[in-house]
């Protein structure tokens, strides 16, 4: 044709023998959110697509806090987070690349230390040691006869707390400990000496200081008694919570004053606070850990997000390699093990059934006399164009108005 016709293509058959009785359909699967190409199976949600921890190490990396993924899809994600004030919808590829940020609104303000302990002051807590932890406050304080160690994002809101002992009666070590923490020490190793009294060995920067702390944890002296270990660069991070037992290890914040990575434990996902020692300070479980997925799970699960075909050209431990077809691109895929997106490459055009295949496919299935036919927008007219088995034109016919 001397000008392209906009296809909102379909093909429709007319059919000389009667319709056919269609079989029943087979329960679909259950997503397990709008947006998200997740599956709920047995209970255990099966996601596809960019790693979360990839997302917000992205997202960190170029200034943006306050962070909430909203959309994920198998090789891009879109997220809401603040910077400079402002909130923004960010889009994110596979890759950690931004594609597009667009302003939504203005951000909460992040709050003073001193904001922060009236906050815990009205929550009823006394005895405040406060300090800064580059994603908000970790505080130590008591609330009625027990202490607290309480975590604050840096709008105020506590999301965390966690039981550390009784206030008002003696103090055990790992309430120093706790406390020592709470004003910026690291790598302590705290023991009762005589009188109620305590002694510790920490570190404070890159000095190595021994304490003396009284009853009520007030540090008395601190004298200087050598270094400390270097911090521990990013890059080891992987490393060090691997001798914990953690698998699976996505570095999601590299910066100072602390560092966050997402990993398993058994079936639990986890966010995990470390100091610039490589100390683990804080714990907070995310979800759980999906099982490694076989070659068939993975194809069906392609299958079940719109991929089609799919084919998994590769598989391995280290994961899958897939060549699929999406609005007529041809993709190949590198996948790891547990479906995320490694790589997106794409191939080109995906090779379309001819005409005369489609409906030799449906006399085999026992379909008589069907006709092909293609409906489309010319001249703001909408066409209906009838083509035969060998894909030439035929007929066309004006059936009504586009819009």
């Amino acid at each position: 044709m001397q000008r392209s016709i906009q296809l909102a293509v379909a093909f429709l058959f007319m059919l000389a023998a009667g319709p056919a009785a269609a079989a029943p359909l087979g329960p679909l699967p259950q997503l397990a959110g709008v947006g998200t190409p997740a599956l709920r199976v047995q209970g255990l949600q099966l996601q596809l697509g960019i790693p979360d921890g990839r997302i917000l190490s992205a997202l960190s990396r170029n200034g943006y806090t306050d962070i909430k993924i909203t959309r994920k899809q198998l090789t891009k994600a879109r997220a809401e987070a603040c910077k400079d004030g402002k909130r923004w919808d960010v889009e994110v590829a596979f890759d950690g690349r931004i594609r597009r940020a667009n302003p939504i609104g203005d951000c909460r303000a992040v709050i003073t230390a001193k904001v922060a302990r009236q906050i815990l002051r009205r929550q009823g807590f006394s005895a405040i040691q406060m300090a800064s932890d580059g994603q908000g406050f970790v505080a130590t304080a008591c609330r009625g006869n027990r202490r607290f160690r309480v975590a604050m994002n840096p709008f105020g809101d506590i999301h965390h707390e966690t039981l550390l002992g009784r206030c008002g009666g003696v103090l055990t070590q790992y309430d120093i400990a706790a406390l020592l923490h709470a004003q910026g020490y690291s790598r302590i190793d705290a023991k009762r000496v005589r009188r109620g009294q305590f002694s510790a060995e920490a570190c404070r920067g890159d000095d190595r200081v021994a304490l003396r702390i009284g009853h009520d944890g007030a540090i008395l002296k601190e004298r200087r008694i050598g270094r400390c270990d270097p911090p521990i660069h990013p890059a080891t991070i992987p490393a060090v919570l691997a001798r914990y037992g953690f698998t699976r290890i996505e570095i999601v914040d590299r910066r100072l004053p602390r560092y966050v990575a997402h990993a398993c434990r058994d079936t639990e996902r986890l966010q995990i606070s470390l100091n610039r020692f490589g100390e683990i300070v804080g714990e907070r479980s995310i979800g759980r850990c999906q099982p490694r997925l076989s070659v068939a799970a993975m194809e069906t699960r392609l299958r079940d997000i719109g991929y089609h075909p799919v084919r998994i050209v590769e598989h391995s431990d280290a994961g899958f390699v897939a060549e699929v077809c999406e609005d007529g691109t041809r993709l190949r895929l590198e996948l790891t093990r547990y479906g995320e997106t490694l790589s997106e490459q794409r191939l080109g055009e995906c090779r379309s059934r001819r005409v005369r295949k489609i409906l030799r496919e449906l006399e085999k299935d026992g379909v008589r006399g069907a006709t092909a036919f293609v409906e489309g927008c010319r001249k703001g007219k909408r066409v209906r164009i009838q083509l035969d088995p060998q894909g030439s034109f035929v007929e066309r016919t004006v059936i009504g108005r586009c819009r």
